[in-house]
């Protein structure tokens, strides 16, 4: 019987599948690779005896890994002249290959051969041939052996001891391979300054030359270009410009992949009411990898969170039958819509969320996250959202323009023209009648088009109830159920349902809840024991359906910080003062006041159906009405409402009409 032993090489066979023991990286630890997929294992040795003993791993002796055979050297490839000398030389080596190897006896065959070719120029000697011949023999009769190599002549020993390439490599790492990023002069100078203060210890015959330019050129040369630009530029930055387009994923029909991501519009927004700035949007998009039809948007001023990352979500999911009916302007029929396989994200922190995470196991949604600073990973969406801020933003007065040195004299809050509802619909008419009708540079065909000839309705995937995707795609917390109901934010929900759920499984339940972030009148519960998912409604409605939690939060701290109350009435109260503050706040100046106003009030964002009267709308701010102003402004004819016609793109013209509001010099845009 043959012998194995665990030693690098040997070849294993565990559970059917075929191992090579590639090293041993500690004392009691080996590295394995497996044959098929070269994925790489670590296992300790005595869990490879353990597994010998019962008969799960067996040693294939016949097939133990040898070391493969060195490559052959690639032949050079040498020019047509230097094969014509080398032909020349043949000949004359085979005029004389069977004389005896004198010059006398050569001398009249050389002659005779040179007489019949006339090449080279001049007579080669006799001793030359013979060199000819003695090479060639050598070399097995080898035409190559005869073939001039200029390049392996001249002196080959170093110009300069290892003493002053040793300061040279010391200088280019100490100024030259830096963020810094010094010149080659600096590097020479640092180098010289080293070679001179090594000279003062020596002795006069022991002397290092200084080195050169020539020399720090040529050392720098032979550190590898990717790590001259990875040290002086940094790493990421080297692997952007150095990454190399050989393959990339490919999807085979619509949602197999999606990608998402968020973009700040270069452009401001007037409030429809009162007509102040309110700011700059953010727009979050949803594109599907092989049509390139945009699946969802939100638009807003909540700042990227889960919330919008769910909006958009919601829109992308659901069929959107409600747009005829809120945008009549639009034309077309936006047909993307349904579960997608994968969903692509970057590392941003919305993205790494449980609540995200749970939302997809539930809907069966792969999240695949892009790598750092790697944003061509999600290239679709990113050439997508430039491309709106183009399309929508940079055809609309008002725009910031992203590049600074675009503006010159505009002045963009002196120009915020569009009104929020009016941005609402000029998005939306973009995305569905501009967008999608467009032929796709790399599909060659509109977007819509690949989106209906390449998938079915029956193949969309819905979700099964969609009353329950707000649950699905609220945030994730646990709480603890008791007598009181469950607390959240300071304040109780409860609901028969609660309590009957108690009454069967214990009277202290930790549950697992979902929050609308936008209405936090209501949670979802879901019952230890998957059962039906219940609805609880907060104990003190009145106050807050239809309030957001950042509302909420805004009205805890006030009550806290001019009454120090924390109780409901103190909430009510506070509620009450805030709605006061925003109508003075709103003849305010300020363009971040306002915009945090526009937050406060949950300006609508999502493009989602009208709400139905059974459940509250979650844009509203109060439950209460605002009063209007004492006074009301007197009209301005310099003012006035007017209405003017913008092209936004430069293919097909599409128009759309722009409410503008002209503002009174210094009025707009003015810091108090």
């Amino acid at each position: 019987m043959s012998t194995s032993t665990f030693s690098a090489g040997t070849v294993v066979e565990i559970d059917g599948r075929r191992h090579v023991l590639l090293r041993k990286i500690d004392p009691d630890l080996w590295q394995l690779e497996e044959d098929r997929t070269k994925r790489i294992t670590e296992l300790a040795e005595c869990d490879l005896q353990s597994a010998y003993v019962q008969g799960k791993l067996r040693f294939r002796e016949d097939d133990r890994e040898r070391s493969p055979a060195p490559p052959k050297p690639r032949p050079p490839d040498y020019p047509p002249e230097q094969w014509e000398k080398a032909k020349i030389r043949r000949a004359y080596v085979h005029a004389i290959l069977d004389l005896p190897g004198t010059r006398r006896t050569i001398a009249a065959v050389i002659q005779t051969t040179w007489n019949n070719l006339r090449q080279p120029v001049r007579l080669p000697a006799a001793s030359t041939v013979l060199d000819w011949r003695s090479a060639y023999l050598k070399a097995g009769r080898d035409i190559t052996a005869l073939i001039e190599r200029h390049a392996a002549k001249g002196n080959k020993k170093a110009r300069y001891p290892a003493e002053v390439e040793h300061f040279a490599k010391d200088a280019i790492d100490a100024k030259y391979m830096t963020q810094d990023r010094g010149t080659i002069q600096d590097v020479v100078d640092y180098a010289e300054s080293s070679v001179r203060r090594e000279n003062a210890l020596r002795p006069q015959t022991m002397q290092l030359p200084l080195p050169t330019r020539r020399l720090v050129k040529r050392l720098i040369q032979e550190i590898p270009a990717f790590d001259r630009y990875a040290a002086r530029y940094g790493r990421i930055a080297a692997v952007k410009r150095f990454r190399s387009v050989q393959s990339h994923r490919t999807t085979d029909a619509p949602l197999e992949r999606v990608e998402i991501d968020h973009t700040l519009l270069d452009l401001f927004v007037i409030d429809d009411r009162t007509g102040l700035p309110l700011g700059r949007p953010w727009l979050t998009v949803c594109i599907d990898d092989y049509s390139r039809c945009v699946l969802g948007i939100y638009v807003g001023f909540e700042p990227p969170s889960y919330l919008t990352v769910a909006r958009c979500l919601k829109m992308a999911l659901l069929p959107k039958i409600w747009l005829s009916e809120k945008y009549p302007s639009i034309k077309c029929a936006w047909l993307a819509h349904g579960i997608m396989r994968e969903l692509v994200v970057d590392n941003s922190t919305e993205f790494h969320s449980i609540s995200l995470e749970n939302a997809c196991l539930f809907l069966g949604i792969e999240i695949h996250y892009a790598p750092r600073k790697v944003a061509w990973f999600k290239g679709k969406v990113e050439r997508l959202i430039g491309t709106a801020n183009r399309g929508v933003a940079h055809g609309t007065p008002g725009t910031t323009f992203s590049n600074i040195f675009e503006k010159d004299d505009y002045d963009p809050s002196k120009h915020a023209v569009v009104r929020q509802s009016i941005l609402l619909e000029i998005v939306h008419k973009w995305i569905v009648d501009v967008y999608h009708q467009k032929p796709h540079l790399a599909l060659g065909v509109p977007p819509a088009f690949m989106w209906t000839k390449s998938i079915a309705s029956e193949d969309i995937r819905l979700p099964t109830d969609p009353e329950r995707l707000d649950a699905i795609l609220g945030r994730t917390e646990r709480r603890m159920l008791t007598h009181k109901g469950i607390e959240l934010n300071g304040l109780l929900y409860n609901s028969p349902e609660l309590t009957a759920l108690r009454r069967r499984l214990g009277d202290r339940l930790e549950v697992e809840i979902r929050i609308d972030s936008t209405d936090i009148g209501a949670i979802i519960v879901l019952p230890p024991d998957q059962g039906q998912l219940i609805r609880a409604q907060a104990i003190a409605a009145d106050y807050a359906s239809g309030l957001s939690e950042w509302q909420h939060k805004v009205i805890r701290r006030h009550a806290a910080r001019e009454s120090g109350r924390s109780d409901f009435q103190g909430w009510v109260e506070a509620k009450r003062e805030i709605a006061e503050i925003i109508e003075r706040e709103l003849m305010h100046r300020k363009s971040k006041s306002r915009k945090r106003i526009a937050r406060y009030q949950g300006t609508p964002g999502l493009a989602a159906p009208p709400q139905s009267a059974a459940s509250p709308a979650t844009s509203s701010a109060h439950s209460e009405p605002v009063a209007p102003p004492s006074a009301p402004p007197v009209p301005d004819p310099a003012v006035a409402p007017t209405k003017d016609v913008y092209p936004l793109t430069n293919g097909p013209v599409r128009k759309y009409t722009a409410i503008i509001r002209k503002p009174s010099p210094g009025e707009v845009g003015t810091e108090e």
